[in-house]
């Protein structure tokens, strides 16, 4: 898939790529970046569900990007807030010449949620292209406007990294190996930056994630039918998923950037 990505980059004048908020640089790709730019591909990183962290955090990672040679903003897309900002952004970018751009970026940053968005009723469908063979999908281009088209979803960047990067950039749950570990390394990771995220969500008090799933499978009622023991590895997905649902508040500060040296696509 990653190869789908790279073509359409290719076939494009900016590449926008979306990012989650509470992680920037967890579900940034700096080879992908990298890779646009080799190819004189402008780069707009949009930092998407801005909704739930703090303006100020929004504009520290702001600046880190500008101050890279990047353009960025911040948006919601789930709440509607922001778009109006990326479609002047891109008509920017563009410097009022017709182009194409391309979203890209890892699953469950939000890309189809700023797509449709930014389709509306005014956008209408052009032409569509075949995905590489073993796909069923279609690749459309859509018009923002007159003169600003995107091509709908050729841009998702698979999941790679340890188990921990691998959750945070969306891998689905059933593709775990081990979805309870996983989700132990996700929910430290959280109360290391907030440390009343989970009982805030959840109203549970724990002493350790592992006693965080019991009592959450419990509180649902997820058992395992031979033991009646309760479903930890149920209570460790569900929990990921809320996790990208956005349901559980947290976010990483740009200064922690000097702490966590993680790798990139």
């Amino acid at each position: 898939m990653i190869r789908e990505v790279l073509r359409f980059i290719n076939k494009s004048d900016l590449v926008i790529e979306v990012i989650d908020a509470r992680e920037p640089d967890l579900t940034r790709s700096k080879k992908l970046e990298e890779y646009a730019l080799n190819r004189e591909r402008k780069i707009l990183i949009v930092l998407n569900k801005a909704d739930l962290i703090p303006r100020e955090i929004l504009e520290g990672w702001k600046k880190i990007f500008e101050n890279e040679g990047k353009n960025a903003i911040y948006i919601s897309a789930t709440m509607h807030l922001g778009t109006k900002i990326l479609r002047d952004k891109i008509k920017e970018l563009l410097r009022g010449k017709e182009g194409t751009v391309i979203f890209v970026g890892y699953p469950k940053t939000g890309k189809s949620s700023i797509i449709n968005a930014l389709k509306g009723k005014h956008s209408a469908s052009t032409s569509k292209i075949p995905m590489a063979y073993g796909y069923t999908k279609t690749i459309q281009k859509f018009k923002i406007d007159s003169k600003i088209y995107a091509w709908d979803s050729p841009g998702i960047i698979p999941p790679d990294g340890n188990e921990l990067e691998k959750v945070i950039r969306g891998i689905s749950v059933e593709k775990l190996e081990d979805p309870v570990k996983a989700g132990e390394m996700l929910l430290l990771r959280i109360i290391k930056y907030n440390p009343n995220a989970i009982k805030e969500t959840y109203n549970i008090t724990f002493n350790s994630p592992y006693e965080f799933f019991e009592k959450l499978a419990l509180k649902r009622g997820w058992l395992y039918k031979s033991t009646k023991e309760p479903n930890i590895e149920e209570a460790a997905k569900a929990f990921i998923r809320d996790y990208h649902k956005g349901k559980i508040i947290y976010y990483v500060p740009p200064l922690s950037m000097n702490d966590d040296k993680d790798s990139s696509v």
